[in-house]
């Protein structure tokens, strides 16, 4: 093997894990108050104990339970909805214009086998396993790989004790690694097709359940301007076993993203650390509270030193204990607590607060009245538009790199055929909540627009409004293509003359009668529900 690229290797490995460790504290903080259960140690130097935590016990309330799996679900449902192609493709800005609508028409196919592909893969159970409380956190990977031909594409998700990122000469994450302490009789099945050295071969044989360091790195080559190139080694301790070059736009197979990222550091800064030293002061005082109520049930007493037994552990319940005559009275409590203020039993404005750094506080009916149409937009608008902005960075990296990668592997598979025109590739478009917000802020002015213009002038304002248009507009503004079905402008046409018929007390159709025989009596025209009546028409 090349000892320049091993020893390069090694190198970016190591400055990743010193990157981490400025992160570790927060980092274990996070699992202790959010999943005190899973393995604590977040480095990958050294193996991960085979003993569950057992500090979790001095947890006091478990609030960070629910705001880093409601999170996950807000992430996945806003970002990555499993009802929704959450990603397109559409010709860049290089495409001819004559050729732009060939184009969308043709990757529209290629889109929809991308997402078959998608839910017919184990992506969503990953991200469910791998999403909490990690994304809280702030950083995600995954890896997604056909491990054999035929069988569904594969997801794993990376947690952050078995990742080490580095950041590139732009901003963004570059060096990528999984590193990862396993078994050696489990070595052999993750370097399939990889000849090991002879030295390793032996300790395998001599020392199965020993535990070995494995290493998959990746970094971008930026010498190479004409395509998306990447080096992938493997590292088993120290010693490279595998290295190659790959290419293409999603090549990569790890997928790193994050949530809320600083331009100093390659590991995102997510609302659990963001929210680390609310969760500790909710903590201090749910411990606060336990001990005063103890305090209260079970005040501490004293007893004379020459009493007839030591009773230091306490008295207890449904026991009778003698008593030296004349020593009655010398047993008694020695403290009464103050009764604790209300307010410190009421944390309704911390909850809030945390709700707020994750995204959670969604609108809510806080009153008898419910909140009118306009307010409850306008309230959406903004709570979409704060989980846009720090997440535009996560789509860009996660969802628009899963969709890469997935098309990047049906390309390769002959699936879907490649798009090119004068040998220019289509562009991928995000579909965020910053630009669902923007759209609903549209919907709201348009809803206030019509409370007053109808209101103002009701008969004009019917008389100028395109209503097929109008409806097809909001359609897409709210997104419910899915659901809402249009007529067609002949059949709805069909319908407005069938109802201005019943209106003029004209047959909607003629009745067919054979002839010569009598034309039954028609009866009256039924009346016209005011809901159907036609008014400001011209």
């Amino acid at each position: 093997m090349d000892d320049k690229l091993e020893r390069e290797a090694n190198d970016r490995l190591a400055d990743c894990r010193r990157t981490k460790i400025q992160f570790e504290l927060d980092m274990r903080e996070g699992y202790f108050f959010a999943a005190p259960h899973r393995a604590r140690n977040v480095l990958s130097t050294v193996p991960t104990s085979e003993v569950k935590p057992r500090d979790y016990a001095q947890l006091n309330q478990s609030f960070a339970f629910e705001l880093t799996e409601d999170f996950t679900t807000v992430i996945i449902n806003t970002f990555l909805p499993e009802s929704e192609q959450w990603a397109k493709r559409e010709a860049g800005m290089k495409v001819p214009p004559a050729q732009v609508d060939m184009v969308n028409k043709q990757v529209q196919a290629g889109d929809t086998s991308i997402f078959k592909a998608i839910a017919g893969s184990n992506f969503y159970a990953a991200c469910g396993i791998g999403f909490t409380p990690d994304l809280a956190i702030g950083t995600i990977a995954m890896w997604i790989e056909r491990d054999q031909a035929g069988k569904p594409i594969n997801c794993q998700a990376i947690p952050i004790r078995e990742l080490e990122i580095h950041t590139g000469p732009f901003g963004g994450v570059d060096d990528r690694w999984v590193s990862r302490w396993t078994r050696n009789c489990h070595i052999r099945a993750l370097t399939k097709g990889i000849n090991l050295p002879e030295k390793l071969s032996k300790e395998i044989e001599t020392s199965p359940r020993g535990k070995t360091n494995i290493s998959w790195g990746f970094w971008r080559d930026w010498e190479e301007e004409n395509d998306e190139c990447w080096y992938y080694v493997v590292l088993v301790g120290n010693k490279l076993v595998d290295s190659k070059k790959i290419k293409g736009r999603g090549c990569c197979p790890l997928i790193v993203a994050r949530f809320g990222p600083s331009p100093e550091w390659g590991w995102g800064i997510g609302p659990l650390i963001k929210a680390l030293p609310d969760i500790r002061t909710d903590d201090a005082l749910t411990e606060a509270k336990i001990k005063n109520l103890e305090l209260s049930l079970r005040p501490p007493i004293a007893w004379p030193d020459d009493s007839w037994t030591n009773i230091e552990d306490g008295i207890e319940c449904d026991m009778a204990y003698p008593v030296r005559p004349g020593s009655e009275g010398a047993i008694k409590p020695i403290y009464t607590p103050n009764p604790p203020d209300a307010a410190i039993y009421d944390r309704n404005d911390l909850e809030q607060r945390l709700r707020r750094l994750f995204f959670l506080d969604w609108p809510k009916q806080t009153g008898d009245t419910p909140p009118t149409a306009t307010q409850w937009l306008d309230e959406m608008t903004l709570a979409q538009r704060r989980i846009g902005t720090p997440g535009l960075s996560f789509w860009s990296e996660f969802a628009g790199g899963v969709f890469t990668r997935f098309q990047y592997i049906l390309e390769k598979e002959g699936v879907i055929k490649k798009i090119e025109v004068d040998g220019r590739s289509v562009s991928l478009e995000p579909f965020n909540p910053a630009q669902r917000a923007a759209e609903q802020q549209e919907v709201a002015e348009f809803t206030r627009f019509v409370q007053i213009g109808g209101a103002a002038v009701p008969e004009e304002f019917k008389l100028y409004t395109d209503g097929p248009r109008t409806l097809k507009n909001l359609q897409k503004k709210l997104h419910g293509g899915g659901i809402y079905v249009m007529l067609s402008d002949k059949d709805a046409k069909a319908k407005l003359d069938t109802i201005q018929k019943l209106q003029q007390g004209t047959p909607a159709t003629a009745p067919q009668v054979p002839q010569g025989q009598p034309v039954p009596q028609e009866p009256g025209p039924a009346p016209v529900p005011a809901s159907l009546q036609i008014r400001g028409r011209m």
